[in-house]
């Protein structure tokens, strides 16, 4: 039982710190401060709490997903919810886990489908060859993370204060660096508000993956031992992650510094290397721009850096690959998760349905290549996450579990608020494209109106 405990710990985690604690969470951390940091404890306790209540209700039942949500809760409905919402979001890791390897690889963007499908298929071969030793694989592949960003970290802070020599931009590091413990930092209504949602997207809510997770979860697991682990290892390597940004951002002001004053860089080079700077400078200073708009500034890190400070690859290729394998343990749980309902629901082998999620999410990915189209499934997560989290959480209010009704019924009135908010700001913005997103992520919702269909057809 320990050695699944552990096992289950890294699982939950490679899961968990993925993409978005390398894209979106060092704002806050850089931003807030260790303010921030605690205020965003709230929403990641409550989302911890959520979790464990929907591993529970399905380990102590012992239903599968779909069985959980058509005997027990009566909503078959929402289960089509959180598949699609998987399907989004197993695209986006894709697209930015792949997006990480054209500056590994040094090629364009272009490439980024073909790297994509590379991905996606290791991941399917993976889990294929695996077979019954899927959580070992996984937590083997969380484990190296771990080991991997933490050690990534370290190395990219002594490579950025042994090469970082210009006065402004070690004044601009060591700024940006103690941002980070200092409770100085103001705090803005809408930057919480973003925040809380980076923080709900981050942890995996609203992709029925934790129903999943206690389907299999042995009895003899401590499952409060589990989320303890895996909440210290949010913190620490949250933490790791905002501080490789910070230590990566004084690298870049240099790079763009040197380049600026160097005659014999192109005009041209220069602009393009000001504005990702500009754009890495709004990232740590601009509460309120929203995640959805800023998530590919961490990108410009590897262009500043490249060619204009000593030892850059090493930092680049450090920073990029920690991203890839954040986003491949994600992917692979994903992938996996999707497997287990779609072949629930629609009644297909193994084969078929983990072909059927992988196909799915490598469309989702490819298209992403087109910017209109990448703006739009970005929004999905940031408008209504929140929203489809509480559709997630609803089936816990039901009769047949043994939870805390009342926290739960409080949670998802919580959440509920939070989606509506940041859904009105989707809607409410200049940019047409983030308010056809936001669209988009109601379309995902439609399901939840056709459950009276599903109830009375499955009768």
């Amino acid at each position: 039982m320990r050695k699944v405990g552990f096992l289950m710990a890294f699982l939950i985690t490679g899961y968990i710190l993925g993409i978005w604690n390398f894209l979106v969470l060092p704002k806050y951390y850089i931003n807030f401060g260790l303010k921030g940091f605690l205020i965003s404890l709230i929403p990641m306790l409550i989302a911890l709490f959520l979790i464990y209540s929907e591993v529970e209700s399905t380990r102590r039942t012992r239903y599968l997903i779909y069985e959980l949500f058509f005997k027990v809760s009566r909503t078959p409905a929402f289960i089509f919810v959180l598949l699609m919402f998987l399907l989004v979001m197993l695209g986006i890791t894709t697209y930015y886990s792949s997006y990480s390897l054209i500056y590994v690889f040094n090629v364009a963007p272009r490439y980024i489908p073909a790297i994509a499908f590379g991905t996606i298929l290791i991941s399917f071969l993976l889990l294929v060859l695996a077979k019954g030793r899927t959580l070992e694989v996984i937590s083997v592949l969380s484990v190296l993370f771990v080991l991997f960003a933490i050690a990534s970290a370290f190395l990219i802070r002594e490579q950025a204060l042994s090469t970082v020599t210009s006065p402004r931009a070690i004044n601009y590091m060591e700024t940006a660096v103690s941002a980070i413990t200092s409770f100085g930092h103001s705090i803005s209504l809408k930057g919480v508000l973003y925040m809380s949602v980076s923080v709900l997207v981050s942890l995996g809510l609203g992709a029925g993956v934790y129903y999943v997770v206690g389907s299999f979860t042995p009895e003899g697991v401590s499952f409060k031992r589990v989320l303890a682990a895996v909440f210290i290892l949010q913190v620490i390597l949250s933490f790791a992650a905002a501080f490789t940004v910070a230590y990566s951002l004084g690298a870049a002001y240099q790079g763009f510094e040197r380049a600026f004053h160097n005659p014999n860089i192109p005009a041209e080079r220069s602009m393009k290397l000001f504005i990702g700077f500009q754009n890495l400078k709004e990232y740590t200073t601009n509460t309120e721009k929203s995640p959805m708009t800023s998530i590919e500034v961490f990108y410009s890190i590897p262009y500043v850096l490249r060619g204009n400070i000593a030892n850059a690859d090493r930092l680049i290729y450090l920073l990029m690959l920690s991203l890839y394998f954040a986003g491949l343990t994600t992917i692979i749980v994903l992938i996996e998760m999707g497997n287990q309902i779609l072949s629930e629901v629609m009644q297909i082998g193994r084969g078929k349905s983990l072909t059927l999620v992988s196909l799915l999410g490598f469309v989702v990915s490819a298209t992403m290549v087109v910017g209109d189209i990448r703006t739009m499934f970005v929004v999905v997560p940031f408008s209504v996450g929140a929203i489809i989290a509480a559709v997630e959480a609803y089936p816990l209010l039901s009769e047949g579990l043994e939870h805390n009704k009342g926290i739960v019924g409080v949670i998802v009135a919580t959440l509920l608020l939070i989606g509506l908010l940041t859904l009105y700001y989707a809607l409410r913005t200049s940019s047409t494209t983030v308010r056809i997103g936001g669209l988009l992520g109601l379309v995902l919702l439609v399901p939840v109106f056709m459950n009276g269909v599903l109830m009375r057809g499955r009768r």
